[in-house]
């Protein structure tokens, strides 16, 4: 077990009182900020955001994992099941790196509003007017109440249920009723913004930290390996929620583990079979792997009940591509449509929100299709993926209960290489990732590249 450390991560932010004596408090102060006059007593610089401490024995596991998956060894069962530990690797990781926020779809009107919670910090995105993604600290400027708790459609402004301070969809304030604020004060007075926004295949990402990394440069040759598919004009087809009772470690881990598929998706394995996945991997912070070919199995997923995305080359258009791109997006393309797990941990350890989205490729219906017909195909794909998603959830909460045992018992697991090499790039990533880094490429193995070759 992982030894507990006291740390403060708080701070006190000093205010100068000189003028106090007879002046009242303003209430259109920024929050944080008083005002002695019609001037600030002191300028308060932007804070710096502070990331927890590790507990010390991290530093002891950590090197079995960090190693050549031959002499390698799962993370430690410390790393999913101590709460000091997995709540600051929450903060560190989801505070330094690029995360997936939602989908571009779910912002492509003006009016939209989605509302996400990572552990116990919220954020606010908005199309605005003009189709501009935003995306805001869910924290009213005037004295930090959280401003949105649900998803909206249609919205024209947002307003803080406390005071009603309004702010307009770009993040500005708009009105400070029943006072009248001048236009210098509110132009200082806007939500604050999430440093780093960018999209990527249909996915809104965010970046908590100042002047991060651009995303493409972050995500490596995967823009490249993904060039032939139309993933910014996909059609929202629909979605599950899930709140899980397991680290959300394990649900990317066991999407990228194709080992488990006979013993926990038998409809699936006559569909994406054990021995039909290859290495689709490259430099950059994920993990990727295909099945190929495809075998239609008379199943909703058959390749004939929906045209495929247009400009894929033979191979393609034969094959299912799994990408998990560090650290919270699992995504499977199929030639026809694309389906992605999201996960967010909550505040609570071990426990985890996560949501299924089924997207279509541009055009998928097929010409001689109802509407209707197109509808029940939907449907009974997302119900295909969702039961596979179910069996998933009880193989992961299972695994959540057995590495509490295996913690107790300072038990690591084991590699298999041919098969876990996914699991293992995933695990470093991690490692790398608590201490503000990318992946140490010079530890990975050195994977086959046949399905590479086909493509070329």
């Amino acid at each position: 077990m992982l030894s507990k450390v006291s740390v403060s991560v708080s701070s006190t932010i000093a205010r100068r009182m000189a003028c106090h004596e007879t002046k009242v408090l303003r209430p259109l102060a920024r929050f944080g900020q008083r005002y002695c006059g019609d001037a600030p007593c002191v300028p308060q610089p932007k804070p710096q955001r502070m990331l927890p401490f590790l507990p010390p024995l991290v530093e002891e596991l950590a090197p079995a994992t960090a190693a050549p998956i031959e002499k390698a060894k799962a993370l430690h069962p410390a790393f999913y099941c101590d709460n000091q530990y997995v709540q600051a690797e929450r903060e560190r990781i989801f505070g330094t790196q690029w995360f997936a926020a939602c989908h571009s779809a779910e912002l492509s009107k003006p009016g939209d509003v989605k509302v996400i919670e990572v552990g116990s910090n919220s954020i606010i995105l908005t199309c605005d007017k003009t189709g501009k993604i935003h995306a805001f600290y869910n924290v009213c400027r005037h004295r930090g109440a959280k401003v949105c708790s649900t998803d909206q459609t249609g919205c024209k402004q947002l307003v803080c249920p406390y005071h009603w301070w309004a702010y307009r969809l770009d993040g500005s304030l708009k009105s400070t009723p029943p006072a009248a604020t001048p236009q210098e004060r509110k132009s200082e007075l806007g939500l604050q913004r999430v440093p780093g926004l960018d999209t990527f295949a249909g996915v809104v990402f965010l970046n908590q930290s100042e002047n991060p990394t651009p995303l493409k440069e972050y995500l490596g040759d995967l823009t490249d390996k993904l060039q032939r598919y139309d993933l910014d004009n996909l059609e929202f087809s629909g979605k599950k929620e899930y709140k899980i009772g397991g680290d959300w470690k394990l649900i990317a881990e066991n999407f990228v583990d194709f080992y488990h598929i006979n013993a926990v998706h038998p409809e699936l394995s006559r569909f994406s079979r054990v021995d039909d996945h290859q290495p689709f991997q490259g430099k950059g912070q994920y993990v990727g792997f295909v099945t190929n070919p495809l075998t239609n199995s008379g199943g909703p997923g058959d390749l004939h009940n929906f045209n495929l995305f247009p400009g894929l080359n033979p191979v393609e258009a034969s094959s299912a591509l799994f990408f998990q791109l560090f650290p919270n997006i699992s995504v499977t393309i199929y030639p026809h449509s694309v389906y992605t797990l999201m996960t967010f941990p909550t505040s609570t350890p071990g426990v985890t929100k996560e949501t299924l989205s089924l997207l279509m490729a541009p055009g998928a219906k097929l010409k001689d299709d109802t509407d209707e017909q197109y509808k029940e195909k939907c449907e009974k794909l997302l119900a295909f993926v969702v039961n596979i998603n179910d069996e998933d959830v009880v193989a992961i909460e299972n695994l959540q209960l057995g590495l509490q045992n295996a913690k107790d018992h300072n038990l690591h697991g084991e590699f298999l290489p041919k098969y876990d090499w996914p699991v293992h790039r995933f695990q470093n990533m991690i490692l790398d990732g608590i201490n503000g880094k990318t992946l140490n490429e010079g530890i990975m193995p050195e994977l086959d590249n046949a399905f590479e070759k086909k493509m070329q």
